[in-house]
C-alpha cells in the first residue's frame, strides 16, 4: 500500500486539575496555569482544522515532546536543557507516539469526510479521492451511504476457549493417522482377479466459457465482455481504481498526523466465448478375470483423435480375516498374481490393503 501524509491537526489534552480543555500544542493549562502532566492522553476535540501555519506544521512533524526529568515540563523533541528550570535533558521521558485517534467532529477546513464511502479528504479537495463524488453538491438519499453505527452485542469469546477444541482436533488427527497409516502383516492367498481397460476417444466441439480477455485462447470467438475486479496492487496503473483510508497518529507532541493509505484495484475485462475443444465423445472398454489384459480395438474417425487410456487390475485374497481386495494400475505386477499363489499383504486398522508383496 501506499501511503502519504496529508497534513497535521492540533490535538487536545483536559487539565487535571481543572478539567480545562487545552490544545495539544499549550504546555500549560490556559486556566490554572497547571503544566501538562506526563500521562495525559492527547485527544481529539471539536474542531480538526489541518494545521496551516508553517510554524506549527513543523512542530508538529517533529518526534514526540520529552518531559523533564526533574520539573517534569514538557519540552519539544530537540530540546538539550529544560525550557522551565534548566536541566539537562538527557534522561528527559519522551512522549509516547504511534497512537491512531479516533476523528471527532470537524469544521469547515477539517478533512471532508465523503458522504458516498466515508474516506476522509483534504480540505481544498472538490470530488472524493476514493470514488469520485462531487463533495461540493449534496450526495442523492438513494446513494447515501448508511453510516448509521450498528450497536454490536459483546463477545463472550475468549482465546483460551479455543484451547480444548485444539486438543480435541489434534486427538482426532492422532487417531485417524493410527487408524490409516499403522499396519499389519497378513499372509493372503490368490483367489481371483480381474481387469478393466478404456481407451477414450474425443472430437473437436463447440463450447461457451468464461474467462478473462488475456486468457481466452486464440481462434476462440468472444460474444460479450463486462468490467470485473480482478486483483489489487499497491502502484498506480492504467484505468485502475484508488481505494483510499485515512487515519490520524499521535505524534507525541500535541498534533496528530493525518496519514492517507491507499493501494489500487485492477478492473479487466471477464468474457464469454465460444471455442472448439476436444471433449470426450467416447470410451470403449474391456474387461476380463484372467492375466491377460488387451486394450480395445479402436480406430478414431475422421475428425476425432485418443484421447487417453487407463487401466485397473483388481485382487481378491482369501486371508484369515476373510477375503482382502488390492488394486493397482501395474500391469506388471498384476501379471503376478497366479491363483493360489501366496502374498504377504500390508493391512491398515481399517481393513484396507496398502501394499503387497512376495513372502
Amino acid at each position: 500500500m501506499t501511503r502519504k501524509t496529508i497534513g497535521y491537526v492540533e490535538l487536545e489534552w483536559a487539565c487535571p486539575n481543572c478539567g480545562n480543555k487545552n490544545p495539544g500544542q499549550k504546555k500549560t493549562c490556559g486556566t490554572c496555569g497547571s503544566p501538562q502532566p506526563e500521562n495525559v492522553q492527547f485527544a481529539a476535540g471539536d474542531k480538526l482544522d489541518l494545521i496551516t501555519d508553517a510554524q506549527k506544521a513543523a512542530s508538529a512533524a517533529k518526534a514526540p515532546d520529552v518531559h523533564c526529568p526533574y520539573c517534569h515540563t514538557r519540552n519539544p523533541a530537540d530540546a538539550q536543557v529544560c525550557i522551565q528550570c534548566g536541566g539537562d535533558m538527557k534522561e528527559g521521558i519522551r512522549r509516547e507516539s504511534g497512537r491512531v485517534i479516533s476523528a471527532g467532529p470537524s469544521n469547515n477546513n477539517a478533512p471532508i469526510k465523503c458522504p458516498g464511502c466515508g474516506t476522509l479528504n483534504p480540505s481544498a479537495n472538490n470530488t472524493c479521492s476514493s470514488c469520485g463524488i462531487d463533495l461540493t453538491k449534496p450526495l442523492p438519499q438513494s446513494q447515501k451511504t448508511n453510516s448509521t453505527p450498528v450497536a454490536l452485542k459483546a463477545s463472550s469469546f475468549r482465546p483460551w476457549m479455543m484451547l480444548p477444541i485444539g486438543a480435541i482436533l489434534m486427538l482426532v488427527c492422532v487417531i485417524i493417522g493410527f487408524l490409516l497409516f499403522r499396519t499389519t502383516a497378513i499372509s493372503g492367498i490368490v483367489q481371483s482377479t480381474q481387469w478393466q481397460r478404456t481407451i477414450s476417444i474425443q472430437e473437436q466441439r463447440q463450447v461457451t466459457k468464461q474467462d478473462w480477455r488475456d486468457q481466452v485462447p486464440g481462434g476462440a470467438v468472444i460474444q460479450s465482455c463486462q468490467q470485473q475486479y480482478r486483483s489489487r496492487q499497491d502502484n498506480p496503473a492504467p484505468g485502475a481504481k484508488e481505494v483510499c483510508s485515512t487515519k490520524m497518529i499521535d505524534q507525541g507532541n500535541g498534533a496528530a498526523k493525518v496519514e492517507e493509505t491507499c493501494y489500487y484495484e485492477i478492473y479487466a475485462d471477464y468474457c464469454k466465448y465460444q471455442a472448439l475443444e476436444w471433449q470426450t465423445v467416447n470410451q470403449p472398454q474391456v474387461h476380463g478375470i484372467d492375466l491377460n489384459p488387451y486394450w480395445p480395438q479402436v480406430t478414431p474417425a475422421n475428425g476425432q483423435r485418443e484421447g487417453g487410456r487407463t487401466e485397473s487390475y483388481t485382487v481378491s485374497f482369501q486371508t484369515n480375516d476373510g477375503i482382502k481386495q488390492y488394486t493397482t494400475d501395474n500391469p506388471a505386477l498384476y501379471a503376478q498374481f497366479l491363483p493360489g499363489s501366496e502374498w504377504l499383504l500390508s493391512v491398515n486398522a481399517l481393513g484396507a490393503v496398502l501394499d503387497v508383496s512376495q513372502p
